[in-house]
Protein backbone atom coordinates (compact mmCIF):
# COMPACT_ATOMS: atom_id res chain seq x y z
CA UNK A 1 0.00 0.00 0.00
CA UNK A 2 2.83 2.23 0.84
CA UNK A 3 4.25 2.13 -2.75
CA UNK A 4 0.61 1.97 -4.86
CA UNK A 5 -1.74 3.43 -2.65
CA UNK A 6 -1.09 6.99 -4.79
CA UNK A 7 -1.70 5.90 -7.48
CA UNK A 8 -4.27 3.49 -7.18
CA UNK A 9 -6.27 6.41 -5.13
CA UNK A 10 -5.51 8.99 -8.06
CA UNK A 11 -6.88 6.69 -10.44
CA UNK A 12 -9.96 6.03 -8.56
CA UNK A 13 -10.43 9.94 -7.60
CA UNK A 14 -10.28 10.75 -11.25
CA UNK A 15 -12.28 7.99 -12.53
CA UNK A 16 -14.98 8.63 -9.73
CA UNK A 17 -14.78 12.68 -9.20
CA UNK A 18 -15.61 12.06 -5.74
CA UNK A 19 -12.53 11.65 -3.23
CA UNK A 20 -14.67 10.18 -0.29
CA UNK A 21 -15.78 7.79 -2.00
CA UNK A 22 -11.89 7.01 -4.01
CA UNK A 23 -10.65 6.50 -0.24
CA UNK A 24 -13.10 3.68 0.08
CA UNK A 25 -12.72 2.05 -2.95
CA UNK A 26 -9.09 2.08 -2.31
CA UNK A 27 -9.38 0.56 0.55
CA UNK A 28 -11.52 -1.88 -0.72
CA UNK A 29 -8.68 -2.62 -3.64
CA UNK A 30 -5.94 -3.13 -1.05
CA UNK A 31 -8.42 -5.45 1.03
CA UNK A 32 -9.37 -7.79 -1.90
CA UNK A 33 -5.84 -7.58 -2.27
CA UNK A 34 -4.59 -8.69 0.75
CA UNK A 35 -7.37 -11.44 0.78
CA UNK A 36 -6.19 -12.73 -2.11
CA UNK A 37 -2.47 -12.55 -1.85
CA UNK A 38 -2.26 -16.32 -1.83
CA UNK A 39 -3.62 -16.98 -5.44
CA UNK A 40 -1.53 -14.29 -6.89
CA UNK A 41 0.33 -16.34 -9.16
CA UNK A 42 2.62 -13.31 -10.18
CA UNK A 43 1.52 -13.30 -13.98
CA UNK A 44 1.65 -10.13 -13.84
CA UNK A 45 3.12 -6.68 -11.70
CA UNK A 46 1.79 -6.39 -8.39
CA UNK A 47 0.81 -2.81 -9.56
CA UNK A 48 -1.05 -4.39 -12.66
CA UNK A 49 -2.78 -6.39 -10.80
CA UNK A 50 -4.17 -4.08 -7.90
CA UNK A 51 -4.82 -1.70 -10.40
CA UNK A 52 -7.04 -4.60 -12.62
CA UNK A 53 -8.60 -4.92 -8.79
CA UNK A 54 -9.29 -1.06 -8.78
CA UNK A 55 -10.79 -1.08 -12.38
CA UNK A 56 -13.23 -3.66 -11.26
CA UNK A 57 -14.33 -2.00 -8.01
CA UNK A 58 -14.69 1.45 -9.55
CA UNK A 59 -16.84 0.27 -12.26
CA UNK A 60 -19.04 -1.41 -9.41
CA UNK A 61 -19.06 2.35 -7.26
CA UNK A 62 -20.29 3.63 -10.83
CA UNK A 63 -22.71 1.24 -11.25
CA UNK A 64 -24.01 1.54 -7.46
CA UNK A 65 -23.56 5.33 -8.08
CA UNK A 66 -25.59 4.81 -10.89
CA UNK A 67 -28.49 2.90 -9.20
CA UNK A 68 -28.64 5.09 -6.20
CA UNK A 69 -29.32 8.52 -8.41
CA UNK A 70 -32.25 6.65 -10.28
CA UNK A 71 -33.59 6.18 -6.60
CA UNK A 72 -32.75 10.09 -5.36
CA UNK A 73 -35.91 11.91 -4.56
CA UNK A 74 -35.86 14.81 -6.74
CA UNK A 75 -35.51 17.08 -3.26
CA UNK A 76 -32.35 14.57 -2.39
CA UNK A 77 -30.43 15.32 -5.05
CA UNK A 78 -29.05 18.59 -3.53
CA UNK A 79 -27.34 15.81 -1.15
CA UNK A 80 -25.24 14.47 -3.78
CA UNK A 81 -21.85 15.43 -3.93
CA UNK A 82 -20.48 17.43 -6.23
CA UNK A 83 -18.07 16.10 -9.16
CA UNK A 84 -15.78 19.31 -9.63
CA UNK A 85 -12.42 19.66 -7.88
CA UNK A 86 -12.30 21.20 -4.51
CA UNK A 87 -10.84 24.86 -4.49
CA UNK A 88 -7.89 23.85 -2.44
CA UNK A 89 -6.68 21.55 -5.03
CA UNK A 90 -3.73 23.00 -6.90
CA UNK A 91 -4.39 23.21 -10.75
CA UNK A 92 -2.80 25.36 -13.76
CA UNK A 93 -6.16 25.90 -15.54
CA UNK A 94 -9.01 25.35 -13.74
CA UNK A 95 -11.15 26.05 -17.38
CA UNK A 96 -8.72 23.63 -18.85
CA UNK A 97 -9.62 20.99 -15.89
CA UNK A 98 -12.96 21.80 -15.69
CA UNK A 99 -13.60 21.07 -19.41
CA UNK A 100 -11.40 18.00 -19.38
CA UNK A 101 -12.99 16.44 -16.21
CA UNK A 102 -16.79 17.17 -18.41
CA UNK A 103 -15.72 15.95 -21.90
CA UNK A 104 -14.31 12.67 -19.74
CA UNK A 105 -17.58 12.05 -18.25
CA UNK A 106 -18.83 11.96 -22.16
CA UNK A 107 -17.01 9.11 -22.98
CA UNK A 108 -17.79 5.22 -21.97
CA UNK A 109 -16.62 4.23 -18.96
CA UNK A 110 -13.90 1.58 -20.37
CA UNK A 111 -12.70 4.39 -22.78
CA UNK A 112 -12.12 6.50 -19.35
CA UNK A 113 -10.68 3.92 -18.21
CA UNK A 114 -8.12 3.60 -20.99
CA UNK A 115 -7.24 7.19 -21.42
CA UNK A 116 -6.51 7.37 -17.27
CA UNK A 117 -4.14 4.21 -17.16
CA UNK A 118 -2.43 5.77 -19.93
CA UNK A 119 -1.96 9.18 -19.35
CA UNK A 120 -2.70 9.32 -15.52
CA UNK A 121 -1.05 6.03 -14.75
CA UNK A 122 1.52 5.83 -17.43
CA UNK A 123 0.86 1.74 -17.95
CA UNK A 124 1.72 1.15 -21.37
CA UNK A 125 -0.93 -0.88 -23.42
CA UNK A 126 0.38 -4.03 -22.63
CA UNK A 127 0.07 -3.62 -19.16
CA UNK A 128 -3.12 -2.24 -19.71
CA UNK A 129 -4.17 -4.91 -21.45
CA UNK A 130 -3.47 -6.79 -18.41
CA UNK A 131 -5.59 -4.90 -16.54
CA UNK A 132 -8.57 -4.49 -18.90
CA UNK A 133 -8.44 -7.76 -20.29
CA UNK A 134 -8.44 -6.61 -23.60
CA UNK A 135 -5.58 -6.99 -26.94
CA UNK A 136 -3.06 -4.11 -26.55
CA UNK A 137 -4.40 -3.02 -30.00
CA UNK A 138 -7.80 -2.59 -29.41
CA UNK A 139 -6.75 -0.24 -25.99
CA UNK A 140 -4.12 1.30 -28.39
CA UNK A 141 -7.45 2.36 -31.08
CA UNK A 142 -9.71 3.42 -28.34
CA UNK A 143 -7.14 5.83 -26.70
CA UNK A 144 -6.86 7.21 -30.45
CA UNK A 145 -10.08 7.43 -31.48
CA UNK A 146 -10.83 9.33 -27.66
CA UNK A 147 -8.51 11.85 -28.02
CA UNK A 148 -10.16 13.83 -30.94
CA UNK A 149 -13.31 13.77 -29.47
CA UNK A 150 -11.88 15.21 -26.18
CA UNK A 151 -9.81 18.07 -28.06
CA UNK A 152 -12.54 18.89 -30.21
CA UNK A 153 -15.28 19.16 -26.45
CA UNK A 154 -12.48 20.51 -24.66
CA UNK A 155 -12.08 23.46 -27.41
CA UNK A 156 -16.02 23.86 -27.84
CA UNK A 157 -16.08 24.46 -23.68
CA UNK A 158 -12.86 26.50 -23.30
CA UNK A 159 -13.83 28.69 -26.32
CA UNK A 160 -10.50 28.09 -28.07
CA UNK A 161 -7.83 26.31 -29.59
CA UNK A 162 -5.35 23.85 -27.58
Amino acid sequence: MQRHGTSVYRYCREALRDRALAEDVQQQVFIAAFRDLPRFSGRSSVRTWLFAIARHRVLDAVKARRRSRSHVDSEDAVDLPDPRPSPGERLDDVRLREALVTCLQKLAPHVVTAVLLRFQQGFTFEEMADVCREKPGTLQAQVARALPSLRTCIETRTGGTL
